[in-house]
């Protein structure tokens, strides 16, 4: 029970801090050159988490920590990438046939990268979820140091997200509904996986569906963010030196948290 209240409470805080980082890029509104550019930032902060924290963590846990082969981890890196590519060509289906002009060309784009975003990193965070629900069972130090890392990783998630939400037609009530329903998956996928995990050791089960998440966010990155991130062709240079400032922020926060706790987990 005592677990269980220091759970409720490490929710809580990351709840805040998930909340300041989707309502910063809402407070200002920005020309679409600018936009842009915060897409491309986030676009180089995605990029960096990818490779330097989430495909090497699906792969330590799942080889080193639960013996599982190198090939099964990639096998499931590549079907969390191609049931976002189904998913995605599924939205632009759907979403184009109920308005096939095309004068609107970049706003059903926009809203396609928005909802793939949405919809891949929603699997990511019930995955970030199940991460800090195993730390906290893990015992007190290691759930510590594992809430710092994730508010860091949520911060940036949601000014990511937060910032994509700004170039679809959405008014702020519509972006906020979104932005809501996905501070809220991993607190709740923690409670859910901690009462559930409490009497195994979690990170016997965890590594697998990291590596599936992985893929999902993989396809985000490679497929929506960065073509979005070059979406203006008049400014791709500076766009391609603001996502190299994005892998560098994103790197650094993750050699932080490393230096702190041990380890980026």
């Amino acid at each position: 029970m005592d677990k269980f209240i220091v759970l409720l409470g490490y929710m809580l805080i990351l709840c805040i801090v998930s909340a300041v980082g989707a309502y910063l890029p809402q407070i200002r509104k920005l020309d679409d050159r600018q936009t842009h550019f915060l897409i491309a930032l986030s676009a180089g902060i995605f990029l960096g988490l990818l490779f330097v924290m989430l495909v090497p963590e699906a792969y330590e846990l799942s080889v080193e920590h639960e013996g599982h082969s190198f090939e099964m981890v990639s096998y499931l890196l590549l079907a969390g990438f191609l049931l976002m590519a189904l998913i995605d060509v599924l939205i632009k289906h759907f979403h184009m046939a109920s308005c096939p002009c095309e004068c609107h060309q970049d706003d059903h784009k926009h809203e396609i990268t928005s909802l793939s975003a949405f919809i891949g990193l929603s699997v990511h965070a019930i995955c970030d979820g199940l991460a800090l629900a195993a730390a906290i069972i893990g015992g007190d130090e290691i759930g510590f140091v594992a809430l710092v890392g994730m508010c860091i990783h949520k911060f940036v998630v949601l000014f990511s997200l937060s910032s994509s939400l700004l170039l679809t037609d959405k008014d702020a009530r519509g972006r906020w509904l979104y932005l809501v329903a996905f501070i809220l998956i991993s607190p709740i996928a923690a409670i859910v996986f901690f009462l559930f995990f409490s009497g195994f050791d979690v990170h016997d089960v965890a590594g697998l569906p990291m590596a599936f998440a992985a893929g999902t966010f993989m396809f985000v990155t490679f497929s929506n963010m960065l073509p979005e991130a070059f979406h203006r062709k008049d400014h791709e240079l500076a766009s391609f030196i603001i996502v190299v400032i994005g892998v560098c922020i994103s790197v650094a926060t993750i050699l932080l948290v490393g230096a702190v706790g041990g380890h980026s987990h």
